[in-house]
């Protein structure tokens, strides 16, 4: 079972060890898509980050720090990790654990993204979530869906801005979100909006992700 206890910040960067691994769908810069991961890491970079070979570095710091390649995910962002935030929820036998930060230096309105020519950095909202019960295929991609939602749905009522078409963000040009289940305990076939996975999701990471904005938001206006 994955617990809070289970999330490790080391200043630079924070992983969470699973102890073994667990079913994981993700958009994550190293080891994305489906697999079997135990570790998941979210890292700190500068803004000025702007490696020749971004995987390939990436690659190499997972290393560094002692993490097998094959078995971790990992992210990362311009926030600094004392900015992260972590936590959760439960309905009945179902629990999720949520981690995440919110960088919004980077807002990006997807449906006038063709018009404009964007430079990618790391300012980014970066999500993982953790479900402890088990996830179908369908369910791990319902459960991303509906944490896209979430995000889309912040941004909307914050009134977050795409600086370059001056219209409402629907994210920022670098995000990455993570969903992974322990595959244990209560079964999830379907994940959507109206189920108790979904349902669980919405409320959980709309409370989380409101904090990290609210937070980065202080800071950015020089309040904290």
């Amino acid at each position: 079972m994955i617990t809070l206890d289970a999330i490790q910040n080391f200043g630079e960067y924070i992983v969470v060890d699973a102890k073994k691994s667990l079913r994981t769908f993700s958009s994550a810069m190293h080891n994305p898509g489906y697999g079997e991961y135990q570790y998941f890491i979210n890292r700190t970079v500068t803004k000025a980050y702007n490696p020749p070979d971004a995987h390939e570095e990436m690659r190499q710091f997972v290393e560094s720090k002692g993490y097998p390649l094959d078995q971790t995910v990992a992210m990362m962002t311009a926030v600094d990790m004392d900015f992260a935030f972590k936590r959760v929820y439960e309905d009945g036998d179902t629990s999720i654990v949520i981690f995440l930060t919110a960088g919004l230096g980077n807002c990006v309105d997807v449906t006038q993204s063709h018009n404009y020519f964007y430079n990618k950095s790391p300012g980014t909202i970066n999500i993982f979530i953790f479900i402890n019960g088990k996830m179908t295929d369908e369910s791990l991609i319902q459960a991303l869906c509906c944490a896209v939602e979430v995000k889309t749905k912040i941004l909307v009522e914050r009134k977050m801005l795409d600086p370059n078409s001056k219209t409402i963000a629907t994210g920022t040009s670098t995000d990455s979100i993570c969903i992974a289940s322990t595959q244990e305990g209560e079964f999830h076939e379907f994940a959507g909006s109206i189920t108790k996975m979904g349902s669980l999701i919405g409320k959980g990471l709309y409370e989380t992700l409101n904090l990290a904005v609210d937070e980065y938001i202080a800071f950015t206006k020089g309040k904290l």
